[in-house]
C-alpha cells in the first residue's frame, strides 16, 4: 500500500477573539481603530522568567502576550531557532512553579503513556487548558536539518497545541509539541486516512536551552514511581501566548479601541 505525507508541521496555532481587557495589554502601543490578526499557541516556563515555545507561534508577532500561570503579560522575544522549530520568550512576571525536564529521556519507547497540555481551538479565546493523553508511535533520529529526535504519538492535537510540553506519568518533560502529520493513500484517501501528533524531543530542546546559557531543572522517571496529578502540576506554568501578527480585515481578527 503506497502512502503519502499530505500534511507536515502544520502550525498548531489559531486565530481568537478575547475582551478589552486582554486586548488592552496585547494591542499596547499599537494602532487604534485597526484590525489584527491573532494566533494563539501555547509555551511553558523553563526558569523564573524563560518560557519555550515554537518559533512558528511568535516569529510574525508584533506583540506577545501571555496568560495563565501568572497574571496576563507582555513577553520578549530572547532567541529563536529556525531548524528545531524552538523560541525562548522572556517576561518579568516569575511563575509558582518551573517543570522538571526528563534527564533519562532516552528510556521513551513506542506505547508509553505520555500528556499533552495546552490551548487548542476555542480553548485559546477562553484561556482554560486541556489536557489529553496519549501514547508513543515512534521515537526517530530526525533526518532534516537536526541530528536530534522527534516523538509521534497518537493524534491529540489541534490549532492552538503547538509550544506545549509533551509530558510522561510522572509529569516530567519529555518533549515540545510542534505539529501533527496526516499520512492517506492516493488510492483510498478516505478510509486509509491517519493523524499522529509530533513532537520535538527532549534531546532537541536541552541542546537549545545549554547553547543559550538557560537555567532548568531536571529530574529521572523511574516506572514504580507514577503521578496522574498532571493538573496539579501544569497549572503552576504552563501559559497561553496570544501574538499579534499585523493589519487584516478578517473575521479572525480583533480590533484595537478607540
Amino acid at each position: 500500500m503506497r502512502f503519502c505525507v499530505i500534511m507536515m508541521l502544520i502550525l498548531l496555532t489559531s486565530p481568537v477573539r478575547a475582551d478589552e481587557a486582554w486586548d488592552k495589554l496585547r494591542f499596547s502601543g499599537l494602532k487604534n481603530g485597526v484590525e489584527y490578526s491573532i494566533a494563539s499557541g501555547t509555551g511553558f516556563y523553563v526558569n523564573s522568567q524563560d518560557i519555550v515555545t515554537n518559533r512558528h507561534v511568535v516569529s510574525k508577532c508584533l506583540n506577545i502576550a501571555i496568560r495563565g500561570a501568572t497574571l496576563p503579560q507582555k513577553a520578549e522575544i530572547v532567541v529563536i531557532d529556525q531548524n528545531l522549530d524552538l523560541a525562548l520568550l522572556r517576561v518579568l512576571q516569575p511563575s509558582a512553579r518551573v517543570p522538571y525536564l526528563r534527564i533519562n529521556y532516552e528510556g521513551v519507547a513506542v506505547g508509553d503513556i505520555l500528556f499533552t497540555v495546552g490551548y487548542p481551538l476555542d480553548h485559546g479565546q477562553t484561556g482554560d487548558y486541556v489536557i489529553r493523553e496519549a501514547k508513543v508511535l515512534s521515537v526517530s533520529d530526525r533526518t532534516d536539518k537536526t541530528n536530534f529526535t522527534n516523538i509521534k504519538f497518537t493524534d491529540i492535537v489541534d490549532h492552538g497545541n503547538s509550544g506545549g510540553p509533551l509530558l510522561d506519568k510522572n509529569s516530567n518533560i519529555v518533549g515540545v509539541v510542534t505539529a501533527k502529520i496526516t499520512t492517506y493513500d492516493p488510492e483510498d484517501p478516505v478510509n486509509t486516512r491517519q493523524t499522529v501528533g509530533m513532537a520535538i524531543g527532549l534531546d532537541g530542546l536541552i541542546d537549545f536551552l545549554k547553547r543559550n546559557d538557560v537555567t532548568y531543572a531536571s529530574n529521572a522517571t523511574y516506572d514504580i514511581f507514577t503521578n496522574y496529578n498532571i493538573d496539579k502540576l501544569v497549572k503552576d506554568y504552563v501559559v497561553n501566548i496570544h501574538c499579534v501578527e499585523g493589519e487584516i480585515n478578517a473575521s479572525s481578527s480583533s480590533k484595537v479601541n478607540e
